[in-house]
């Protein structure tokens, strides 16, 4: 997150446990690419325009229905299409901001494929984690099954396609980073600091 003059890279102890060096690499160079590209700026001002429009929409809406009388009595003539226009212009613009998320998955997948120069590392990693994200139910009633999303309503594209996207990428690509598959992270053990006492209470 952040810009790309001063930027941070979260990974989680549990993804660091289900990747290897290899697929890291694939992912921290996508996240890179993200922030490159200014994609949180970007998305977050899409986000602004969509919550306009929404407001747009409303206030729109809560006019037509003030006018209402007035629109029933033949003294104010609103055409149809803006009426429907304004109630559906939320959820046009909520599909374009997915579409612009999708987009983004792509480039950055792209960025970090000519990073590493290994779209098999991101390849390694978007499979294990497609496997690992599952909801509970599915796991119950479906397991080894995904209920099927529509690609419309999705932040990111299917894996499917980004794998296929950058295996075209492949031959094009040679290595510039030593490939460490089969070679796990090493286990992470945080140290057992004592509770230190502040005027707030115990803390670690």
């Amino acid at each position: 997150m952040g810009s790309p003059e001063d930027s941070t890279i979260c990974v989680t102890d549990g993804l660091l446990e289900i990747l290897d060096g290899r697929e890291l690499a694939g992912v921290l160079a996508h996240e890179i690419g993200h922030i490159a590209h200014r994609d949180l700026w970007i998305m977050g001002l899409a986000d602004v325009m969509s919550r306009l429009v929404s407001l747009a929409s409303w206030m729109g809406q809560l006019l037509v229905l003030v006018n209402l009388p007035l629109v029933m009595a033949g003294m104010v003539h609103v055409p149809w299409s803006v009426v429907v226009l304004l109630i559906f212009a939320p959820t046009l613009m909520a599909l374009i901001q997915l579409g612009l998320s999708r987009t983004r998955e792509y480039d950055a997948d792209r960025v970090a494929a000519d990073l590493t120069g290994d779209p098999e590392g991101l390849i390694g990693a978007l499979g294990k984690l497609e496997r690992r994200v599952g909801r509970f139910w599915e796991d119950i009633f479906l397991p080894g099954r995904r209920i099927p999303e529509p690609s419309l309503l999705r932040t990111h594209p299917p894996v499917e396609s980004r794998i296929a996207r950058l295996r075209a990428l492949a031959p094009s690509r040679t290595l510039s980073v030593p490939p460490m598959a089969g070679h796990a992270m090493p286990a992470l053990t945080s140290p057992q600091a004592q509770p230190r006492f502040r005027s707030f209470g115990f803390y670690w």
